[in-house]
This record gives structure tokens, sequence and C-alpha cells, in this order.
């Protein structure tokens, strides 16, 4: 009998191998291409948080350098002494007010946040322009670097002014040292106004705020001037000033020195963490810190010992209503 050819076929041990080494090179080549794919994802991230952070950081530059000076708008004509508070209560008849003008314009600085002023313009409204007190921060809880709106300040000034046209009363103040820092004081009308700040309450306040940048873990600001770099800043701080120099023997201390407002730093730097690790930075000048040497319309800055006579208590007042000072017109 004829036997039947032998027919040649794959054993179940060489199919199991042959699957196995297909699986293999299958993960190998999928995860070649996967890691590929992941690298390019994250650069493309990386790309973009570099790029939006650069935008931020280009921002906050922008809206520095258009922060105000405490001179530009409607400075209080207060005066500034080196006084003691005894002292400042005997200038006044009766009893003084201690309060700060709510309407400053204020250039506050720390190391993870600012808060400054700008001027927006509003052509379909009247006035025509705002006085926005803002402030950058980083929002830690989502990585985000914001500008919060406050409040403004036009608005805060209009209410100061109808107080002063409906209590009859002179705002303008004395500003001395006090405990290392600053104590204003205003004579009290006759017509027993309420605080100026219970007043106005929350009259001007807007809180909003606008996101500048995502994966942004922290901001840093550093703050300089002639005598170096600082890590906090307040425009309100008084500093002491000498028209020439204290060792000349034609120096009078009375007549030489000025107590003035430090006012805006000449130089911010700016410092953002992205939250890969990395970080952006770089610097920017305010051209507002260069008035903060300057004495302001109305302001008097003197040393000398308060005068005997007591202020009037009751200034003259207009009979119709504050007009609305325009841009760039001291009140």
């Amino acid at each position: 009998m004829r036997r039947t050819a032998d027919r040649r076929a794959f054993t179940l041990i060489e199919l199991l191998l042959a699957l196995t080494i297909m699986a293999v090179v299958m993960g190998s080549v999928f995860s070649t291409v996967t890691a590929g794919m992941r690298t390019y994802q994250q650069g493309q991230r990386t790309m973009a948080l570099y790029q939006s952070a650069r935008i931020a950081l280009s921002k906050v530059t922008e809206e520095l350098m258009l922060s105000l000076s405490p001179l530009s708008f409607w400075q209080p004509r207060d005066t500034y002494r080196q006084m003691t508070v005894d002292e400042v209560i005997a200038t006044f008849r009766g009893i003084p007010v201690q309060e700060e003008d709510p309407g400053a314009i204020r250039f506050l600085g720390e190391m993870d946040r600012v808060l400054y002023v700008r001027k927006t313009y509003r052509l379909d409204q009247y006035p025509p322009f705002d006085l926005e007190e803002c402030q950058i921060f980083v929002d830690t809880g989502t990585n985000q670097l914001k500008i919060a709106v406050l409040r403004s300040l036009l608005a805060v000034k209009q209410a100061t002014w109808f107080y002063q046209y409906l209590f009859k009363v002179n705002l303008n103040g004395i500003v001395v040292p006090d405990m290392g820092g600053r104590a204003r004081f205003r004579q009290m009308g006759e017509l027993g106004e309420p605080p100026l700040a219970d007043f106005i309450g929350d009259y001007g306040v807007l809180n909003r705020q606008y996101i500048l940048a995502e994966g942004i873990k922290g901001i840093k600001f550093r703050y300089g001037d002639d005598s170096g770099w600082k890590t906090s800043w307040d425009s309100q701080e008084l500093v002491t000033s000498h028209r020439i120099s204290p060792n000349s023997p034609n120096f009078n201390i009375q007549q030489d020195t000025q107590l003035r407002e430090a006012g805006p730093p000449l130089v911010v730097e700016i410092q953002l963490l992205l939250e890969n690790g990395d970080t952006l930075a770089t610097s920017t000048d305010i051209p507002a810190g260069n008035m903060r040497a300057a004495i302001g319309k109305g302001a008097q800055v003197e040393t000398a010992p308060p005068p005997q006579t007591p202020a009037p208590t009751t200034p003259v007042q207009p009979e119709t209503g504050p007009a609305i000072p325009q841009p760039g017109q001291g009140f």
C-alpha cells in the first residue's frame, strides 16, 4: 500500500513563539510611538506655557509702567511736619480727626503682589476716564496670574467732594511721623460729620478679576531706588531729605530739611515661577517714580514749629457742588 506524503505544518509551540515575538515587536513600536507623541505633546505644552508667561510678563511690565504717581491727580493739600501728636492737637481747635485720604493714589508692593493705580478711558461715559486701583497677584489655588480691579478712585474722590460740600469741612490735614510710620490728622467740622470711610462705604468698589496667564506657580517682586533693592514698598512712607548737606556749616535743620512721601519706586524686578519649575524674569522702570522727589502742587512741607493761632474750623465753601476736574488738573 502506498503511504500518503507527510504534510508540513506549524506546531503549537512554534505558533506561540511567533505570536510572542510579534507582540514584543509591536509593543516596542507602540512604546516608541507613544513616547514620541508624549514628548511632542509635552513640548507643545511647554512652548504654550512659555509663550503665555512671556505675554503675561509683558502685560505686567506694561501695567506697572503706566502706574500713576500720587502727584498726578488731586493730591490733598496736606502739611508734612516733624511734630508730636500733642503738638498736632494743640494746632487744631478741639479734637482732631485721624484718618487717611481714602482716595489717595498709592503704590504698595509686597514680595508676592503689588497694588497700583492706572488711568483708563471710557469714551461712552462721563467723565471719559477713570482711576482704577488694581492689584497683580498669583492665585495659588488655580496657578493663575491675575489682575484684580479693586475700586474706582474717581468714584471715591467724587464721594469725598460731596462729603466736603455736605458737611462744610476741610479735609486738608497734617501728616507727621508716628512710631516708625505715619499719622494724618484733620480738623473736625462743626456739623458733627461721620467718619469719611463710613460715609463712602462700598461706593466705588469694583472687584473685577482678569486672568493674565495659567500655569504660573508664583510671582516675586523687588523694588529699587537710589538706595538699593527692597522686598516691599509703600509710597506713603515718610522720607526725610535735605536741601543741602547736614555737614555744611550753612545747614539749618528747619529751613533745609524736607519731609515727604516716598512715592513709587524707580524700578521693579518681576520674576514668574512656572508650574514646571522654570522661571522667567525681567525688570522695568517706573516713570511715575521720577516724580517722587517733587513737591506736589499745593502741598506744604514744613519742619518749623506749629503756629500758635488755631486753624479755622469752618473753611469757606462754594455754594455750588464740586465740579469734576479734567485729567491733569489738580483739585
